[in-house]
Formats: structure tokens, C-alpha cells, sequence
């Protein structure tokens, strides 16, 4: 039986020595078309701000040079210029140049940052807002490595938070550490982000490549009805110049009806900035199927601006040299402002659908922008959900009189290449905002530059992580406790024969 135990144990540790393997630093290139900035200023650090109102405090000379390691760190990170322009979003713009850092990278750091802030080694207890998502198990084990602990559970699939479990969470602890991220797939030979190759998907027959598959998947199946609508819709929108006019031929179906729908999912159509006034009591022509009208002035310049400037592909074109709007050059003259989706209030009901409602309003914006759908679902998400989460860790009591800190971010799943199909997923996160709340009152909500500034100025190395390999060797080791059950009956403690 020794024998066999040790056979065990060795296979294991190994098991669990490659999943623990910090991975290389993995920035590949995952944003492109955007435009150079400006260098960014280093703000002031989030302690001497919270400290401020106490006074100056003594400092040992171990702190003293820690603190001029963080004040190089913070100017290093000042000198660097971004080369990508932040992503315009609902919440504020979110930059991902000089922003997004490695796992193996940002959680020792987010340790160090909260030790700084007070927290205490060995009373921490981190909780996840993740996906269920297998992926997204390596960012699991580096925060049990770090924090000592296996984390609380405050995610729901799709990256949503579950508010109603703080009390569990903090009754567990006297320092409490929530990262909530929600996750998009990025595929680096693709340059797309959305979809992810997995191992555990058969291969393809014919290649022996492994499929790839949407990442995250909840969010391309809350997306993927919407698609469908938005395409159509611009397959019903045609558009050609007679003249000196700009026509738009529209199906009856876009149209202003007094009847209700029968569909759960609609488009409405905003006709001032598609129509000239008064287009719409006065079509230029009415056919059996569709109505046509003169295009607004605005639209007309930009049409035969493209017209005039590129060569359009026949891609769209029908009888009568209309074009549609699913032609790649003309579907973004349909702006966000021209559109919004609709659907059935009974059918958003529910936390299951909390993602979508979400989403719902912003989709126009999503599906207009030149970045890819997911990352934008996903990118709203991170933001709507912090927005979320703060009020109510705030307002909870059970977090009153413990230092807490909420960081919100995205995890980007960097797809695994080909030839490294037992490798663990690379995983970067984007950092988008944090709340703190000590137990000394204080609170406040640190933005994206600045704690990005405040990680990088932390060190990478942790000397509090638990080493796991020695956590589960000595797990085999350990004088193993009796299970007992106490019988009501006889009143004895009955122990249970473990195999």
C-alpha cells in the first residue's frame, strides 16, 4: 500500500506542478486600426491618498526603499508612450495599450497592492466573479497560490456577479478581495477576438486541427439573434443615386405599423437622420412590397462621397442598381443613432437574462463600432457590472469594519496554439476599475489609469504564496483526522471506515 500511495502522490504533484507553472509574459498584438496618444501622467499612489488625513506615518528604512522602488516603477510607467487609442464605451473609455498584464503578473501584484493597503497575510479570503468556463481555471489556481485560499464563489456564466452572497463571503474572513472579469477568446493567428481553440473539441478529420468555438459562449449566444436582426435589416435598406438624389428603397416590414408584432425581437427604425422631413407621409414612390423615399441630406453626402471615392464591389447590388446596406463599404452608414432593438419585456426577465438587458441597449454602438462583437459585448459587461457591483458592496453591511477591495477587469483566453494542445491557456487581464472600503471608513473608487499605475508599482514576487506542490505532498503525510457521526440512539460517536 505504500508503494501505491507514493505513486500517487508523485503523479499528483506533478499534475499540480504544471498547473501551477507560472506561464511566459504573453502580449501578443490583439488591437489594431487605432491611432498614437499622448503620454500618460503618474498619479498620485493609492496609499499616500487614503493616508493623507492621518498624517505622515513612520516609515523603516525597508519601507523607505520599497517606496522608491514603487516611485521608479510609477515613472517607468509614466515615460511610456501609448501607441493605441482608448475604445470609446458606454461607462468611459477603456484603454488597452500599457494596461493589460499577464496573470502570472497581476496577481502577485493585486496581493502586494492590498498588504499596502493594510490587509493582513492570512486573513484574506479572495472571491471570483469569472465565467463557469474551463479557461478560466489557471487565473483560479494563481489566486489560491497567492491569497492562501481557494476562492469564494461571486460569478454567475457570462461574467455576471451574484450580489446576494456577500454575507457567506464576508462571515468567511476579516479582509475580503472581489475580481470580477468577464471573458472574451482571442485568436492570435486569426487576429480575432471571439473564439477560442479547444483540445477537448474533436479535431477536425481532415486536418487534425482543433476546433475552435465561441468564447465567451454566453455571450455570443446572447449576441447571435441580434446579428441575425441587424443583418437583416440591412439587407431590407437599399440605396442608389438617380439623379441628383439619394433614394432609399425600405421593405414594408421597417415601416410604421399600428399593428403589434408577433416577434419577440424587433428592429424600430429613427427615420429623421435616414429620411429627408417629411419623407415618410410622402414617399417618392410606393410599390407592392416596399416604399421608397429620398435619403436625408446627411445621409445623401456621405453615400455619394463612398460613390464617388472607392470602388464598391457588386456585393449587395440587385436589379435597378440599388445596393444594399450589407455591402462592407456602406453598412456603417447606418449610425447608431438610426436604430434601436426591441423586444418583449416577459422575455428579459430574470437573472439569467441580466446579461442581455445589458447589452440590449448599447447593441446599435456594438454592432457599429470596427472593433469585433464580442470584445464589445464583453468590454460592457466589465463596465455595467462594476457599476453593479460597487453600490452594493457599499451598502452591504457585513462588509462594515473590514478592509475590502472589488477589482473589475476582462480576461483575455489567449487560444493555445496547434502544436500546444497540453499547454495551459494563456490568460492577460485588462484592468478596468476598483473599489476600496477599509475598516477605518474609508472608501473610494480608483480609475483605470490610475490603478493601473497602482498594480504596476507592486512586485511580482510574493513572499506569502503558498508553495502547492508541498501543500498536496503533505496532504499524503498528514495524521488523517476520524470521521465520526454521533447516533442520537445509543448515544455514542460512531467513526466511518475510510477506504
Amino acid at each position: 500500500m505504500a508503494k501505491k500511495t507514493g505513486n500517487t502522490c508523485t503523479g499528483l504533484v506533478f499534475i499540480i506542478g504544471a498547473l501551477c507553472m507560472c506561464l511566459r509574459d504573453f502580449s501578443p498584438a490583439i488591437v489594431g486600426r487605432l491611432t498614437p496618444l499622448a503620454g500618460r501622467s503618474a498619479p498620485m499612489s493609492l496609499r499616500g491618498k487614503m493616508a493623507m488625513r492621518q498624517g505622515p506615518p513612520e516609515t523603516s528604512s525597508e519601507d523607505k526603499a520599497e517606496a522608491e522602488k514603487r516611485k521608479l516603477a510609477a515613472k517607468q510607467l509614466a515615460d511610456k508612450r501609448p501607441r493605441l487609442a482608448p475604445i470609446p464605451m458606454p461607462f468611459g473609455d477603456v484603454s488597452l495599450d500599457l494596461s493589460m498584464m499577464s496573470y502570472n503578473q497581476f496577481v502577485p501584484r493585486m496581493y502586494n497592492m492590498c498588504k499596502g493597503l493594510g490587509f493582513r497575510k492570512g486573513k484574506i479570503l479572495p472571491s471570483i466573479g469569472f465565467c463557469s468556463d474551463e479557461n478560466q481555471g489557471y487565473p483560479t489556481i494563481l489566486i489560491t497560490k497567492h491569497f492562501g485560499a481557494y476562492p469564494f464563489n461571486h460569478g454567475y456564466i457570462g461574467g455576471i456577479m451574484a450580489l446576494d452572497r456577500h454575507g457567506p463571503h464576508a462571515g468567511h474572513a476579516d479582509d475580503v478581495v472581489l475580481v470580477h472579469a468577464p471573458h472574451v477568446g482571442f485568436e492570435p493567428d486569426l487576429q480575432v477576438y471571439g473564439t477560442y481553440r479547444r483540445r477537448q473539441i474533436a479535431a477536425n478529420a481532415d486536418s487534425g486541427d482543433m476546433q475552435m468555438s465561441g468564447t465567451c459562449g454566453k455571450v455570443v449566444g446572447v449576441l447571435q439573434p441580434y446579428i441575425d436582426t441587424y443583418n437583416a435589416l440591412l439587407g431590407r435598406i437599399r440605396v442608389k443615386v438617380e439623379g441628383e438624389e439619394v433614394l432609399i428603397s425600405l421593405s414594408r416590414l421597417l415601416l410604421p405599423s399600428d399593428e403589434k408584432s408577433d416577434e419577440d425581437l424587433s428592429i424600430s427604425l429613427q427615420f429623421d437622420e435616414l429620411l429627408e422631413e417629411g419623407a415618410l407621409e410622402n414617399p417618392y414612390l410606393r410599390q407592392s412590397s416596399t416604399s421608397i423615399f429620398r435619403a436625408s441630406t446627411s445621409f445623401s453626402e456621405k453615400f455619394k462621397q463612398i460613390v464617388s471615392s472607392e470602388e464598391l464591389s457588386e456585393e449587395g447590388v440587385v436589379e435597378g442598381g440599388w445596393r444594399s446596406l450589407k455591402n462592407s463599404k456602406l453598412r456603417h452608414l447606418l449610425t447608431p443613432d438610426m436604430f434601436t432593438f426591441v423586444k418583449s419585456a416577459e422575455k428579459l426577465q430574470g437573472e439569467e437574462h441580466r446579461l442581455e438587458r445589458s447589452l440590449l441597449p448599447n447593441l446599435p454602438d456594438v454592432f457599429t463600432s470596427p472593433y469585433d462583437n464580442e470584445l464589445s459585448a464583453s468590454l460592457i459587461c466589465m463596465q455595467s457590472e462594476f457599476d453593479r457591483s460597487v453600490h452594493s458592496v457599499a451598502a452591504e453591511p457585513a462588509y462594515k469594519g473590514k478592509n475590502l477591495m472589488l477589482i473589475s477587469g476582462l480576461n483575455i483566453d489567449v487560444s493555445p496554439a496547434q502544436e500546444l494542445q497540453e499547454a495551459f491557456p494563456t490568460t492577460m487581464f485588462l484592468p478596468w476599475a476598483a473599489y476600496v472600503q477599509l475598516k477605518d471608513g474609508s472608501r473610494r473608487v480608483i480609475e483605470q489609469s490610475e490603478l493601473v499605475s497602482e498594480l504596476f508599482s507592486h512586485s511580482t514576487e510574493n513572499e506569502d504564496a503558498i508553495d502547492m506542490e508541498e501543500s498536496i505532498r503533505e496532504l499524503f503525510v498528514r495524521k488523517r483526522s476520524r470521521i465520526t457521526f454521533f447516533d442520537s440512539n445509543t448515544n455514542k460517536k460512531k467513526a466511518a471506515q475510510v477506504l
